[in-house]
């Protein structure tokens, strides 16, 4: 139908230009003489063909004009003052010479030409103030002159008279100028001879120079128009031809003010407005009549963007004014010879109904290809159209985002045929749980989008969160498999959590991220202080890069001891950041921002380097623990980084302790268990942090080997305070690590008695602020650095 639609509005073009190609409006005399600026795009258009016209001749004119300058100078020589002939003569060169250059840097100059643009109107002024300089000769020095210089003058001004109106015919108001001074000129010599027959001959010769130069302009101007329209109606039939694919139908044309010059009448049809009260009116006032949708539709202001910057734009989807239509606009601008910018022509559609259903370009673009459902375009759009009715009060908005849980899993271990049934079917369910009190959408991968526009407060929300993750935590079964999947849900309400569309999903994905750290299988409200944390991490997130960039991050060590005879045994190294405003940063606060900005491998490999360099010129020969994330122990990256620390620093591989958290053991991953194999294969002993604060497992001790087990300071200090429950733990790790035969640290020690009652619990090592605080062993500004370490080391401790 579409297709059809497009090849009669083609027809149609063709028709309209057959017709007027036999048929040519004719011109008015306004148009043809008419010195003011045209409101017709098209006679703006033409005006701009004349005036090149005219520059492109204007160098044969000058030189015309100043030869007989010249000439006419040689001839007078003899009967005028030299003075006078030689201050004439040098005005008209001048003159010449000007518009022979500003003519030259018209026509190669595109800059100049923008900056300078000549008019029918500077034109005419400056071929009149020429023409008046020549009526100084006839009029002051035609009496005094010899009889031959008399002949000459007057076979000079027929000349310019005949001249003038060919060279300057392009525009029609500056010959005319032109031709009326010169006749001046013309009268003066004949009445100064006293002949009226040539005065008669030289009116009707003047009348007949301007009738023709009359004639010519008008068929010059109907020329121009016609090959103009018919440029406008190729570039239309192209424009109809590429844009066929976006469904669009309708024609639309603004000036360079961008107001409208013309509409389809289909288009005025849809919209239910006559087209004659549309024309003139401000594409922002006829699009946007209160000002409010370009507050709430980026494609809106894409829309505006594009046409305040004259960058061409196709299938930009807008919400009408009503917002109850969705139009698919595309255009171009169309420039005149010169490049300036003489308005937009383009196309358009109503895509209201095509967005939901149909099986065209329009839907495909707008449906997710997996699920079928709304994809993340159709999903912004409908966000928009929810909040537009949600500000004219006919509904009310929330956005809902949800996280599939364990979903990673299904794909890993079952294949990526059965997630994606898996997925059909937890668009299914979506819809089900929905209804109609909204829609549902999928951004990628395993994350869906439910625009809510049914009753919007807490309560309503959560009880409708809840059945969504109760539903999405059925059994779904694909095949022979039984899936089991969970979610997690973030909630934004319009307006109050965001007033743009992406606004609302900015904060709809932070309540997401943060009901993520709650817990699988649960949902969070959004809440301002969630995008206040988040723009805080992201300014940390560009200081901290900042800082590793120069060397604005160290390391400091903290000493292990032998719990018997108090020898040191090794240091621990510490990543430390002082901050130049805020002061010393905690770990616990920069490392996750490292690790979520991708960081951590690049300063985690730092740390190791660094440590090793720094253990090596250690006389003493301690061991050096270095602290390594999760994230670091993918793949065989870490092995690589501590081989070559090794090989540079020339510290040998038993003085390197990597220290791995419980939390690693987590998803019982046998890619970590195999990094850690590699590891100790090179000689580096693993040691096992804060054991029993997690998720303790004694499976993993065993396969992984570790060296030594570090007793966290909770349950070291809750111990040496008598805590029952404390002693029992801390005397059930040290039986695990005996029968392990793998050495015992207890971090955290801080008093005497402390450290007397480890001992006595048979702990092998010990660490703590008893024993010493971390300390940046670099030269030079030593102890301002170890002072910013210990002050931070003070506020943690109290």
């Amino acid at each position: 139908m579409r297709k059809s639609h497009h090849i009669s509005d083609e027809m149609t073009v063709r028709k309209s230009l057959a017709d007027e190609a036999f048929d040519p409006a004719p011109v008015p005399l306004r148009d043809i003489y008419s010195v003011g600026k045209p409101s017709d795009p098209l006679l703006a258009s033409i005006r701009s063909v004349q005036l090149e016209n005219l520059v492109k001749l204007v160098p044969a004119t000058v030189f015309t004009q100043g030869v007989g300058a010249m000439v006419l100078v040689a001839a007078l020589s003899d009967s005028v003052p030299h003075l006078w002939l030689i201050a004439w003569a040098a005005t008209a060169i001048t003159i010449c010479l000007w518009r022979g250059v500003r003519s030259t840097r018209l026509r190669i100059d595109r800059d100049y030409r923008s900056r300078k643009p000549t008019t029918f109107a500077k034109v005419t002024k400056a071929i009149g103030s020429f023409a008046l300089l020549w009526l100084i000769p006839p009029i002051f020095w035609f009496d005094g002159a010899s009889p031959d210089a008399k002949l000459f003058m007057s076979v000079l001004m027929a000349v310019l008279l005949s001249a003038g109106s060919i060279t300057m015919l392009a525009v029609p108001p500056a010959a005319l100028t032109y031709l009326c001074v010169m006749l001046v000129g013309a009268f003066a010599i004949t009445w100064q001879l006293g002949n009226l027959p040539m005065m008669l001959l030289g009116l009707m010769y003047a009348f007949a120079l301007i009738f023709a130069m009359t004639m010519n302009a008008r068929q010059f101007i109907a020329h121009a128009r016609a090959r103009l329209e018919l440029e406008e109606k190729g570039e239309i039939i192209e424009l109809l031809r590429e844009f066929e694919a976006s469904g669009s139908g309708g024609l639309w044309e603004l000036d360079a003010d961008l107001r409208l010059v013309n509409m389809s009448a289909e288009i005025a049809e849809a919209i239910d407005v006559d087209l004659d009260r549309l024309r003139g009116v401000h594409v922002r006032k006829l699009l946007d009549p209160n000002d409010r949708i370009v507050h709430l539709s980026s494609g809106m202001r894409s829309l505006f963007h594009h046409l305040e910057t004259g960058e061409a734009f196709k299938d930009l989807a807008i919400p009408g004014y009503d917002g109850q239509r969705w139009w698919s606009l595309s255009a171009k601008p169309v420039e005149g010879p010169d490049g300036k910018l003489l308005g937009w022509r383009g196309v358009g559609s109503d895509i209201t109904g095509l967005r939901l259903g149909g099986e065209d370009a329009v839907r495909a673009a707008r449906s997710d290809p997996l699920t079928g459902i709304a994809n993340r375009l159709l999903v912004r759009e409908l966000l928009e159209e929810a909040m537009l009715g949600q500000v004219e009060g006919q509904n009310e908005c929330a956005l809902l985002l949800v996280d599939l849980d364990r979903f990673k899993l299904v794909n890993d271990t079952l294949g990526h045929a059965i997630g994606d049934q898996l997925l059909c079917e937890v668009a299914r369910r979506l819809e089900e749980a929905v209804g109609e009190g909204g829609k549902v959408g999928r951004l990628g991968g395993d994350e869906f989008a439910v625009i809510w526009t049914g009753a919007s407060d807490r309560s309503s929300l959560a009880r409708l969160s809840l059945e969504i993750i109760a539903d999405l935590s059925r059994t779904v079964q694909v095949g022979a498999a039984d899936i089991h999947i969970g979610a997690t849900v973030g909630i934004a309400v319009a307006p109050s959590d965001g007033k743009r569309e992406e606004g609302l999903m900015r904060s709809a994905d932070l309540a997401l991220y943060k009901a993520k750290e709650n817990g699988r299988g649960s949902y969070a409200f959004y809440d301002h202080w969630m995008f206040e944390e988040a723009e805080d991490n992201r300014l940390l997130e560009n200081d901290v890069r900042q800082a590793l960039a120069e060397d604005g991050l160290a390391l400091a060590y903290q000493p292990i001891v032998d719990a018997t005879s108090g020898e040191l045994v090794g240091r621990e190294a510490l990543l430390r950041w002082n901050h130049p405003l805020r002061g010393p940063i905690s770990p616990e606060t920069f490392i996750p921002i490292i690790e979520d900005a991708g960081l951590i491998h690049r300063i985690g490999d730092w740390v190791i380097r660094e440590a090793c360099a720094e253990a090596a010129g250690w006389t003493d020969k301690a061991r050096v623990a270095v602290n390594i994330s999760a994230a670091q122990l993918t793949g065989a990256g870490l092995a690589k980084t501590v081989v070559s620390a090794l090989a540079a620093s020339g510290l040998a591989p038993g003085r390197l302790e990597l220290e791995v958290t419980e939390s690693i053991f987590l998803g019982d991953d046998a890619e970590t268990l195999s990094s850690l194999e590699r590891l100790r294969a090179l000689g580096v002993r693993l040691v096992i942090d804060d054991f029993g604060k997690g998720y303790s497992s004694f499976g993993y001790l065993a396969r992984a080997h570790f060296s030594k087990i570090k007793i966290d300071s909770a349950f070291a200090r809750g111990a040496a305070e008598g805590e029952k429950n404390c002693r029992a733990i801390v005397k059930a790790i040290l039986a695990l690590a005996e029968g392990l035969k793998v050495e015992t640290t207890a971090e955290g020690i801080e008093t005497e008695e402390q450290a007397a009652a480890m001992r006595a619990l048979g702990v092998t090592q010990l660490q703590g602020y008893h024993f010493g605080r971390p300390e940046i062993r670099t030269s030079g500004s030593n102890e301002i650095r170890r002072s910013a370490v210990a002050d931070f080391d003070q506020r943690r401790s109290a």
